[in-house]
């Protein structure tokens, strides 16, 4: 086959995969710019800059057999074209294709450049689909050739198509994606040949050519599988090593005492640990017993008692006369687990303190002081305890709350305060099992599923805009009868854009336009309204949310600023308005801010009027169960890992291949071959592993590092 007309000849040296992408012919040092903004640096960069999706034009037809709406192929001879200029003076291009049985139009809009490639005589493969019975295409995918149709790059196959930017078109990326192709098999191959070979994979160098330009829907299943591997491998390898570092590196401090505090403070709570939460705090005292630091996550759904676990945890090292922190996500909720953990110290005789970015400073002083000094106490923060000048030398144990809003960055920080100290993640995100192996594959992890006695039970429903007034009048009758309300919407002014949409209905409410309408509505007038969103002042915040706990504020409209641990349990209502617009774990956690006492609560989730059904069906899944592991699971089928866990942790790359709802088999597979390679070779000092340490460190270097220095 003769090589299409717009393939560059290759000029100098051969390509290497670390050659700048400016070097790829057809590239150069203007055209670089425009990959560069893709994050395409190199020659491997854009190897691994993977079809995003492909569009099969793998159905050849002649063109007396085209039908409308169909994405088909045609191969014929071009018998006329010519470069037109329309009305409003955009210049077009136009064409005919004849192959015998008929003669097909081809129509491209703004290409009269398209002249100097389809002239007439030239042999065409046409992509595309026939608009009504005219047999016309408008900007088919098309390709000049000769006689052979085996290295059909734009058209008559699986057509791959890629990300692109400014200045990149995706005939133009498949083109240069072709020439980079000729140093795929000197690309290095970080996955050893032993676990390849165990796990039946294809050579790197197969998979990169394939995923680019499949030749069937197998051969790309293959490549597919290949590369989402060696993505998972590198990933669950990098957790390996961390975990191993951490449990080599010894503990700086000897953490527990013998329990009788953490025994005594259970006996005088004012109710009954749940087996779960028992369980977990046998898992946490073994690890502060045990010669080497912790690293643990208290996976808890909403209203499960994870403070208590942390609290009692805590008890354990300060009655061997150390220091315990505990990190929270907001000041909000820093300042609400003060105040709770306050009242339960105190009947032991426990000094909690508590530290954020507004304490006063003559107070900060005195924290800092103490702190600095070594005074056995639990210090309750924000990212305050991260600044360098906090100092806590007898730092013993690190509870960070709500791990998935820092990241490994913020956790081996608090950890530096000092010498390799516990660490102890607490999260109410029920995270799916193959989200747990991919993110936490460093910690161990203990679990509470059973909410405790005396909680009163959550009834879900799905209301429509109509049910409007009815749910209001509810509303009052709650109000009336002492409860509390929550009202959440997902943003804070009107017409404000959320994403690429422009938000100015009625339906999209904004929380500054429903707390003005709640305000004035007749059977509300007589209760206090609050507005609490991310934009008000701390003090404002803290100011709003504690006359709101302290049944001061009837009704909160809020944004997801509530999302995160705050306990008002004489709150029974919460109201979402545009649910369609958040996830299910995230409507989950929401609705986990009512039921925390023990009334019974309600959670009414309205769509939007632009919801679809489709995602109308997809909220009803919160009315048939409770269990927020099922919900996560439903989560994560429907929305992508991406999505769902929102934030990702700092320090960990994106997956570009594996998709962790659907490689569930695959993340096992390279959960286990890591674990055996660095069972038999802890630092991948072996030759073997030479590549692989390589490109860990290239890739993963921050986390990695992190462990080390923590």
């Amino acid at each position: 086959m003769t090589v299409p007309v717009e393939t560059p000849a290759r000029k100098g040296p051969p390509l290497t995969p670390d050659a700048r992408i400016q070097f790829v012919p057809g590239v150069g040092p203007q055209r670089a710019q425009a990959f560069e903004r893709l994050a395409i640096y190199t020659v491997e960069d854009l190897l691994r800059h993977y079809p995003r999706t492909y569009l099969d034009a793998r159905k050849f037809v002649s063109i007396r057999d085209l039908r409308p709406g169909e994405l088909v192929t045609v191969v014929g001879t071009v018998q006329r074209s010519a470069a037109l200029r329309t009305r409003g003076g955009r210049a077009d291009f136009s064409a005919t294709l004849g192959d015998g049985t008929g003669v097909l139009g081809c129509y491209f809009f703004g290409q009269p450049f398209l002249s100097r490639t389809l002239k007439p005589g030239v042999r065409a493969v046409v992509s595309g689909v026939a608009e009504g019975f005219e047999k016309k295409m408008s900007n088919p995918m098309f390709e000049v050739v000769e006689d052979d149709l085996e290295q059909l790059m734009h058209a008559g196959r699986l057509v791959p198509v890629h990300a692109l930017t400014r200045g990149l078109t995706a005939r133009g990326m498949r083109t240069v994606v072709r020439a980079a192709l000729d140093c795929a098999s000197a690309v290095e191959d970080a996955v050893p040949a032993e676990v390849a070979a165990a796990g039946g994979l294809i050579s790197l160098d197969a998979a990169l050519r394939t995923v680019h330009f499949p030749e069937s829907d197998a051969a790309l299943k293959a490549a597919r599988r290949r590369l989402a591997f060696e993505e998972l491998f590198l990933l669950q390898t990098v957790l390996e090593l961390r975990r191993r570092m951490l449990n080599e590196a010894g503990r700086g401090l000897s953490t527990a005492g013998p329990g009788d505090l953490a025994r005594r403070a259970e006996s005088l709570l004012p109710f009954v640990l749940t087996p779960d939460q028992a369980a977990a705090i046998a898992e946490i005292a073994a690890d502060l017993a045990a010669p080497r630091p912790m690293q643990r996550l208290l996976l808890g759904d909403v209203g499960s008692g994870k403070t208590v676990v942390a609290y009692l945890a805590a008890l354990h090292v300060i009655e061997a006369g150390h220091q315990a922190a505990f990190m929270a996500p907001t000041e909000i909720l820093a300042r609400q687990h003060g105040t709770v953990l306050a009242q339960l110290a105190a009947a032991v005789e426990v000094r909690v303190e508590v530290l954020t970015g507004s304490t006063p400073p003559d107070e900060r002083r005195r924290i800092t002081a103490a702190l600095d000094a070594g005074t056995p106490m639990l210090a309750v923060g924000t990212h305050a305890l991260l600044e360098d000048k906090v100092k806590i030398p007898r730092l013993a144990l690190a509870i960070v709350d709500e791990q998935h809003r820092f990241g490994v960055r913020q956790r081996a920080l608090l950890a530096k305060k000092s010498v390799m100290p516990d660490v102890l993640v607490l999260t109410a995100t029920p995270i799916p099992r193959t989200l747990m192996l991919a993110s936490y594959g460093d910690l161990d992890v203990s679990r509470l599923r059973t909410r405790p006695a005396g909680r009163g039970r959550i009834v879900t429903r799905v209301a429509t805009e109509e049910k409007f007034s009815q749910i209001i009048e509810f509303m009052a009758r709650e109000l009336i009868s002492g409860r509390q309300a929550f009202v959440v919407v997902p943003l804070i002014e009107e017409g404000e854009p959320q994403g690429t949409l422009n938000i100015s209905t009625r339906g999209h409410r904004a929380a500054q336009a429903e707390f003005r309408q709640l305000s004035e509505h007749p059977l509300l007038r007589n209760f206090s309204i609050g507005l609490l969103h991310g934009r008000l002042k701390p003090a404002e915040k803290q100011r709003v949310m504690e006359a709101f706990a302290g049944g001061t504020l009837h009704v909160l409209v809020a944004t997801t600023v509530v999302e995160v641990g705050i306990d008002v349990p004489n709150a029974t209502l919460m109201m979402i308005e545009n649910a369609d617009r958040f996830g299910l774990t995230q409507l989950h956690q929401l609705r986990g801010r009512v039921g925390r006492g023990v009334h019974r609560s309600v959670c009414v989730l309205i769509p939007g009027p632009g919801a679809t059904p489709e995602a109308r069906g997809r909220l009803q899944v919160l009315t048939r169960t409770e269990d927020g592991f099922e919900i996560a699971e439903a989560d994560l089928a429907l929305r992508g890992p991406g999505e769902l866990w929102g934030v990702r942790q700092s320090g960990l790359p994106r997956l570009r291949m594996a998709d962790l709802a659907r490689d569930a088999a695959l993340l096992d597979e390279a959960h286990t071959a890591a674990r055996s390679v660095v069972a038999r070779d802890a630092w991948l000092a072996q030759d073997e592993h030479a590549i692989l340490k390589q490109r860990l460190m290239r890739d993963y270097r921050e986390p990695l590092e992190l462990a080390l220095a923590g």
